[in-house]
């Protein structure tokens, strides 16, 4: 059946050649930046066309949906893993590649601390199972105009706040004991030399390649409708999912329908969307360690926090052992001092960027705007009904606790699962899985959310 919206089809395919294009540019910046200007670190405001690079993509992918993240996360839906696996597998190789030549890469390779990561991990997994969000796809959600995502913030907000509060008391037992320090796959076998370690990138990345190209999006689907075949031309068979098209449909009814049903479908057409774009995200991703700033999408609800507490008590914010790591303020001789980018870089500005990318592409490129009207997610309907007060409490409570692991862990989606295994380090696998086994226990349990070859509720 084909789908008369070209308008839609001329958009999506203008809008990913524009962040193909701006992505291979932020990462030309970056190296010549690095190698001919011998400058180390990128300008603050940059982070914000970082954060549109990353955000824009996930939300043409709809992975900003509560419902989309609940099917994946349920391992009901693989679209989302396997586009990390691509991003990931094909990161680390060009990371390491680049890392040959480029002087002074900013690695942010996470201590292997056993205690917080699993126990962050897990924490982490629950909450991601019970909002339907991670950190960063909730700043994609309120540019959406997701209403649930107004408590999802504040949830996130209380639940950094209050790691941050703890952390002193708790940093012993959790970040200190069991703590082998920044292990990666290379080290952990003694290769220590940027050739030997780019030797393993390629390894790594080739396993995490073969699982995208090979591996079909849902269960008890045929190799044959796994990306590899249909970008060869072995398989021209165009299969979609039409139970999610028609959700997708009732809940967007101004979404360019071109991208409604290229998002959820098997084709040739859906395997090169997902190559080009899964290049712009990975190219982005690598261009931020490049430019020697933090990537991540969690610490800045730790950063209001921190700034939010100088304003109201500033002796004590100065004091507070978190918010010396990461919102840049100290005592010096007694006195409290905030300066409040010296230890996060740009990470609050990259995930402005996040939040404009959200209300960008819902709004110009997708359509999917939602205009903070009511929608409780159909995941949560099938389980708690249609009440909108008890999806507003699932949505705080669920991503209090992702930001409360986000923050034990020291990492979450972006900044342990994507940016930690692009680098190969051995402390984000583990992050990784600790958040599946955490996810699944919620879903399983809590949401009643089954494996089956559709990807819905059996």
């Amino acid at each position: 059946m084909q789908i008369n919206d070209k308008k839609g089809k001329e958009v999506y395919w203008v809008s990913s050649s524009i962040l193909f294009v701006v992505s291979i540019a932020m990462l030309s910046y970056g190296i010549y930046q690095q190698v001919v200007l011998h400058v180390y670190k990128a300008p603050l405001l940059l982070g914000i066309v970082a954060g549109m690079l990353l955000a824009i993509p996930l939300e043409l992918w709809n992975f900003s949906d509560p419902d989309t993240l609940f099917r994946v996360m349920a391992f009901q839906d693989r679209f989302l893993m396997v586009c990390f696996g691509f991003a990931i597998g094909l990161g680390a190789i060009l990371l390491y590649g680049l890392n040959l030549f480029v002087p002074h890469p900013n690695f942010g390779i996470k201590d292997l601390f056993v205690f917080g990561i699993v126990l962050g991990g897990l924490i982490f997994g629950i909450g991601v199972g019970i909002a339907g969000y991670f950190p960063g796809t909730v700043w994609i959600a309120l540019g959406q105009g997701r209403r649930d995502a107004l408590y999802a913030v504040a949830g996130g907000l209380l639940g950094a706040f209050t790691w941050s509060v703890i952390f002193g008391n708790v940093r012993g037992i959790l970040w200190n004991t069991l703590n082998f320090g920044p292990v990666t796959w290379a080290s952990l076998f003694g290769l220590t030399t940027r050739p030997e370690i780019f030797a393993v990138s390629i390894v790594f990345g080739i396993i995490l390649l073969l699982i995208f190209f090979f591996l079909p999006r849902f269960p008890k689907q045929p190799t044959r409708q796994s990306c590899a075949y249909h970008l060869a031309g072995a398989n021209k068979e165009v299969v979609r999912f039409n139970e999610v098209i028609d959700e997708e449909s009732t809940k967007y009814p101004n979404a360019r329908p071109y991208i409604t049903h290229l998002i959820n479908e098997s084709s040739i057409e859906n395997a090169r969307s997902i190559i080009l774009l899964g290049i712009e995200f990975t190219i982005t991703a690598v261009a931020v360690i490049i430019l020697r700033q933090i990537f991540g999408e969690s610490t800045t609800y730790s950063w209001i926090g921190a700034q939010v507490s100088y304003l109201i008590n500033a002796k004590w914010a100065a004091s507070n052992p978190y918010f010396q790591l990461f919102g840049g303020m100290h005592i010096v001789n007694g006195v409290p001092v905030n300066s409040p980018f010296s230890e996060i870089g740009w990470e609050p500005f990259s995930d402005l960027g996040t939040f404009l990318g959200g209300l960008v592409s819902s709004l110009v490129i997708s359509k999917r705007f939602m205009g903070y009207r009511k929608q409780v997610p159909f995941v949560w309907q099938h389980n708690f009904g249609p009440s909108e007060a008890k999806r507003a409490v699932g949505a705080f409570i669920g991503t209090f606790m992702v930001l409360f692991g986000a923050r034990m862990a020291n990492g979450c989606a972006s900044g342990h699962i994507l940016s930690g295994n692009i680098q190969m380090a051995v402390s984000s696998f583990l992050f990784l899985i600790m958040v599946m086994i955490g996810a699944w226990i919620a879903l399983r349990y809590i949401m009643h959310l089954k494996i089956n070859a559709q990807g819905y509720v059996d």
